[in-house]
C-alpha cells in the first residue's frame, strides 16, 4: 500500500493532496484495501474496465484506476488495453516485480527444498514476486518516512468524513454493496494503525508478514534467517526503484490517465 501511496504523492504532489483531498489516497489503495473483508476477493477489485468515462458525483474514482495501472506495470510490464488485467498470474511476464523476482526463483526453490516443503517453479516465482512488492514498499519507505503517517492519516479523515461518498463510489465502482464496503474500510482502520504500519517497515516485519502468509513457524530461527536472506536480496534488486517510478509515470501519462480532484 505504501508504493502505491508514494507514486500517487510523486504523481500529483503532496502540497496537492491535502486537506478535503486526502481521501485520494484510500481511493488509491482500495483495491488492496478491500480485500480485507472476507466476502471481497482480489479478482472482485482488480478486474475494472479503465476506458469508461466517471461520472463527477464518482469522478475520484480516478485514483482506484490508477492503482491498477501501476499494477498492470508491476505485473506486466505495460497497460493494458480498455481493462486492467488483473491477476491472471504469468511467471514469464516482463512487469517489473516479475522480472526482478527471476533472480530469486531459485534460491526459494533451494530453501522449500532444503527444509523438505517443495515447491513449483511456477509457485517460487509467484513467491518471488511477492518479495520483490515487499521489498519495495520497504525501500520506498526508507527514502520516504512520511509515508505511514501520510496514509494512516488519510484514512482516518476519510472515515470521519468522507465515509458515505467513499463507499457510494467503492460501491459503483466495483459493483459491491455499500454496506459491505463501508465495513471493510472500517475493519481496514482498526488494523492498518500507523504504529502496526510501522512495526511492518522493517526486514523482520517484511518476514513476519511472509511467514504469517505462507504458514511458517514464526519461532523457527533458521527458517526467518533464510526469509530474511531473500528479502535482502529483494531489496538489492529494486535499488533501482526510481525507474520504476519514472517508467510508470510515463505510460499512465501516455494512457491518458487524468486525476480529478
Amino acid at each position: 500500500m505504501l508504493t502505491h501511496t508514494w507514486l500517487l504523492k510523486e504523481l500529483i504532489g503532496a502540497d496537492n493532496i491535502i486537506g478535503n483531498n486526502l481521501d485520494a489516497y484510500v481511493y488509491n489503495v482500495s483495491p488492496d484495501l478491500l480485500t480485507i473483508h472476507p466476502s471481497i476477493t482480489p479478482k472482485m477489485t482488480h478486474r475494472i474496465p479503465l476506458s469508461s468515462r466517471l461520472p463527477a458525483q464518482h469522478r475520484k474514482a480516478a485514483f482506484i484506476r490508477f492503482h491498477l495501472l501501476v499494477d498492470d506495470m508491476a505485473h506486466y510490464g505495460k497497460i493494458g488495453e480498455g481493462s486492467a488485467t488483473g491477476f491472471d498470474f504469468n511467471p514469464n511476464s516482463n512487469g517489473y516485480a516479475y522480472v526482478k523476482g527471476r533472480f530469486l526463483i531459485q534460491p526459494i526453490m533451494n530453501f522449500y527444498r532444503d527444509i523438505g516443503a517443495e515447491i513449483s517453479f511456477s509457485e517460487a516465482a509467484y513467491r518471488s514476486h511477492m518479495i520483490i512488492e515487499m521489498a519495495f514498499d520497504l525501500t520506498v519507505n526508507r527514502k520516504d518516512g512520511s509515508l505511514t503517517t501520510l496514509f494512516s492519516e488519510a484514512l482516518s479523515y476519510t472515515v470521519e468524513n468522507k465515509l458515505s461518498e467513499f463507499s457510494r463510489t467503492l460501491g459503483w465502482f466495483f459493483g459491491i454493496e455499500q454496506k459491505t464496503i463501508t465495513e471493510a474500510i472500517e475493519k481496514g482502520i482498526k488494523l492498518y494503525t500507523k504504529d502496526r504500519m510501522d512495526s511492518l517497515m522493517s526486514l523482520d516485519g517484511r518476514v513476519n508478514l511472509y511467514n504469517a502468509k505462507f504458514n511458517h513457524d514464526p519461532d523457527n530461527d533458521s527458517i526467518r534467517n533464510n526469509i530474511r536472506d531473500l528479502f535482502t536480496m529483494g531489496m538489492d534488486m529494486v535499488a533501482d526503484y526510481e525507474d520504476f517510478l519514472r517508467a510508470t509515470l510515463k505510460a499512465t501519462e501516455k494512457s491518458g490517465f487524468k486525476p480529478q480532484l
